[in-house]
C-alpha cells in the first residue's frame, strides 16, 4: 500500500499493492471508459431500471470530468476547502473524529476518503452507487471494507493528525 500526492499537499490516495494507478487515476479512467461503463450498466440494469444505459453513460462521464475538476480546484486554491466535497459517510456523525470515514459525490458517483486533519484527505476508493446503502451492493460493501482497512493500516503507523501522516509519507519516500 503506497500514497501517492495528488494535489498540493491537501489530497492524497492510495495506490494499493498490484495496483499500476492510485485510486483516483484509476476511478476517474474506469469512469471514462464507455466499454467498462456498459458492461457495469448491464450487470446492475436492475438498479437503473428504466433509464436508459446511453445516458447514464453520458452522465458519469461528465460527473467524473466535473469531480476531477471540482477536486483541482478545491485542492490548489489557497481560499478553499476539501470539505465542501469530502462529507461524512454517515449522515448522523457529529463532531471530531480522528480519521473520520467521508465520502465525495456527484450524482451516482462516490469517492471515498479518510480525513486526516483539516482540508487534508487520502482516496481510498469509489463506486458507481445507485442503492440507498454502500451495504446492499457487493461492490459498495468492498468499498467500505477498504475504507475500514485504510484506517486501520493509518491507525496502525500512528497516523493521527497532518504532522504524523507527513511523517508516515516521509519514512515512505525514504525507503
Amino acid at each position: 500500500m503506497k500514497i501517492v500526492n495528488i494535489f498540493a499537499n491537501r489530497l492524497y490516495a492510495f495506490q494499493y499493492s498490484g495496483n499500476a494507478e492510485n485510486e483516483l487515476k484509476y476511478l476517474l479512467n474506469i469512469w471514462n471508459d464507455t466499454s467498462y461503463l456498459y458492461k457495469f450498466l448491464k450487470a446492475n440494469k436492475n438498479d437503473i431500471g428504466k433509464i436508459s444505459i446511453e445516458g447514464i453513460i453520458d452522465q458519469i462521464i461528465d460527473d467524473a470530468n466535473e469531480i476531477d475538476k471540482t477536486l483541482h480546484w478545491l485542492a490548489t486554491n489557497k481560499n478553499e476547502n476539501l470539505e465542501k466535497f469530502f462529507k461524512q459517510l454517515n449522515n448522523l456523525e457529529t463532531g471530531y473524529k480522528v480519521l473520520s470515514l467521508r465520502k465525495g459525490r456527484k450524482n451516482y458517483l462516490r469517492i471515498y476518503a479518510l480525513k486526516i486533519d483539516d482540508n487534508c484527505f487520502i482516496i481510498t476508493g469509489g463506486a458507481i452507487k445507485f442503492t440507498h446503502l454502500m451495504e446492499e451492493r457487493e461492490h459498495t460493501i468492498k468499498e467500505l471494507q477498504k475504507l475500514e482497512q485504510a484506517k486501520q493500516y493509518l491507525t496502525g503507523k500512528g497516523v493521527f493528525d497532518t504532522d504524523s501522516f507527513y511523517e508516515l509519507i516521509s519514512e515512505q519516500n525514504d525507503k
